[in-house]
């Protein structure tokens, strides 16, 4: 409890040090139609299919109506607002973990998932990736709560069920999946128990039907193109996402340039290998290894299904895939949950001697201390962390795809701004993504944003973003004023000179370490 409590203010104030994701403004934009959906100043057919549409607007809505009440920076805001669900997941994986393993699974798994630099990350503002994933987790808790005899779904348990899945189906479609599990939990249920009448078969029947019917149609409140047809537009929806073409650019992976659907069979597997803590992926791999009681097993099973299925789902059917495995990010709690199982069965088997058992503990301490380690030390760009079987962030430099979501755009747009304050007058700066910079500097009165076609920046952002060429030239580029760097100096984004820069030179005052500054 004290975990938990003490770890939800934390979330909320790190949130303020990270930037604009890439379309974030466009989702904000989302939410702001569905408002006027419900007020009756935009009909359901100004909806458009633009790929936007295969997805809910919950997370979006939540955010146009605080924005009403509070009268804050809008991203400053949504950040906020989007730790509070990191949180959520946080808490309901250690709810997981505690009811299926044990207290000690439960404070372990929570004290693993927040000090993990990606799902950290993530929280602060990934409107789309991360509420699902707390929402799905806290629909596995309420799965765990299922009787394992019948009638199997009490009303209550069915409640929170459908409440948990229609909120998850509100962010993105892959909700639709959990249905499927629930299904299997109670079929596996019925079967094992093995005293299924007529009646007890029509009855479970109706029960699931219910909860499906619920799910599809509280489901759609928050996403007007699947509210028109709510038994049949979500599974459109399903896959439209697992064969979206709508990305235009191509994936940087393993140092070659691929395109989206023409990625490797093992891009899954590795991104998670290479991405996860090693104190998480040694719990993982242990609790495939180790056994208590026969419920233990039994759980620990399912949950390796829930987790390993989707990731064997987008294999078979060719999902299209980009920015990392962040569309699979709500697996990642689960995997937490494993590992969390997995080290307290190994410490707290009795039939092991002391030493390997202290052994274990030092390890296991070990590792904590090096993910929280790394969550402070990269931050604000844990969304770029990478494990030691890589070299870390700076051994992924031209190999694989860092800041996918451009959140390092604010740090050059801040020192843009201090640059125009020490030097006592507004600067004009543009870049690429031009959004990105246009949206993160709307924080700094003295900067002026012009698009970069214009010409009339005196100062340019770069993402360090693209094919592998790219990305190496722009990182080292000796023109740089200052470059945005991970604590072991993988290069992030760059802010060059603009066309306009030699007739402001003369004036300007640069923050001290311009040129080679690092966290």
């Amino acid at each position: 409890m004290l975990v938990s409590v003490s770890l939800l203010p934390i979330m909320v104030l790190a949130s303020y040090d990270f930037g604009v994701t890439w379309d974030e403004k466009a989702r904000h934009l989302y939410g702001e139609h569905i408002w006027e959906f419900y007020s009756g100043l935009r009909s359901r057919s100004a909806f458009v299919e633009d790929g936007g549409h295969l997805y809910g607007g919950l997370f979006d809505v939540i955010c146009v109506a605080v924005e009403r009440w509070l009268p804050l920076d809008r991203y400053v805001l949504r950040h906020a607002i989007n730790a509070v669900f990191g949180w959520v997941g946080v808490v309901y994986s250690g709810r997981l973990a505690a009811r299926l393993f044990g207290t000690w699974s439960g404070v372990l798994a929570m004290v693993l998932l927040a000090a993990s630099p990606r799902y950290f990350a993530d929280s602060m503002n990934n409107p789309k990736d991360l509420p699902f994933a707390a929402m799905t987790v806290a629909a596995l808790f309420y799965f765990s709560t299922v009787s394992s005899t019948w009638p199997y779904l009490s009303r209550a348990t069915a409640i929170k069920i459908a409440m948990a899945l229609a909120l998850a189906l509100n962010i993105r479609p892959g909700a639709l999946l959990y249905l499927g599990y629930l299904g299997m939990l109670v079929t596996a249920f019925a079967i094992v128990e093995g005293n299924m009448t007529w009646h007890r078969t029509a009855d479970t029947a109706a029960r699931l039907v219910t909860v499906a019917a619920a799910v599809l149609l509280l489901g759609t409140l928050f996403w007007p193109w699947a509210q028109a047809a709510p038994l049949t537009r979500p599974f459109q929806a399903l896959l439209g996402v697992a064969s979206y073409g709508g990305y235009g650019g191509e994936v940087l992976f393993n140092g070659h340039d691929y395109e989206p659907d023409q990625l490797p069979r093992y891009y899954v597997p590795q991104w998670f290998l290479i991405s996860t803590p090693p104190v998480v992926i040694a719990g993982a791999i242990l609790s495939v290894f180790v056994s208590r009681t026969r419920g233990w097993t039994l759980s620990r099973n399912a949950l390796w299904a829930t987790a390993v299925s989707p990731v064997i789902l987008s294999i078979f059917i060719g999902s299209t895939l980009y920015d990392g495995v962040r569309h699979l990010l709500f697996i990642y709690p689960v995997l937490v949950v494993l590992a969390a199982s997995g080290w307290t069965a190994w410490l707290s088997g009795r039939h092991r001697s002391w030493l390997p058992r202290s052994a274990a503990t030092v390890v296991l301490a070990a590792g904590i201390i090096h993910a929280i380690a790394s969550n402070v030390r990269f931050h604000p760009h844990q969304t770029v962390y990478f494990n030691e079987l890589i070299g870390g962030p700076r051994g992924a430099v031209a190999k694989f795809d860092l800041d996918y979501w451009g959140n390092c755009v604010l740090e050059a747009v801040t020192w843009s701004a201090q640059t125009a304050r020490l030097s006592g007058r507004p600067i004009v700066i543009s870049g690429y993504p031009a959004h990105l910079v246009d949206d993160n500097a709307e924080r700094f009165p003295p900067l002026v944003f012009f698009p970069p076609d214009d010409r009339k920046h005196s100062l340019t952002v770069r993402l360090n973003r693209g094919v592998a060429k790219y990305v190496t030239a722009l990182a080292n580029d000796t023109r740089a004023l200052y470059r945005v760097q991970t604590a072991d100096g993988a290069v992030l984004c760059v802010v060059m000179p603009g066309p306009a820069f030699a007739e402001l030179q003369p004036h300007l005052v640069f923050p001290p370490g311009s040129r080679h500054r690092t966290h």
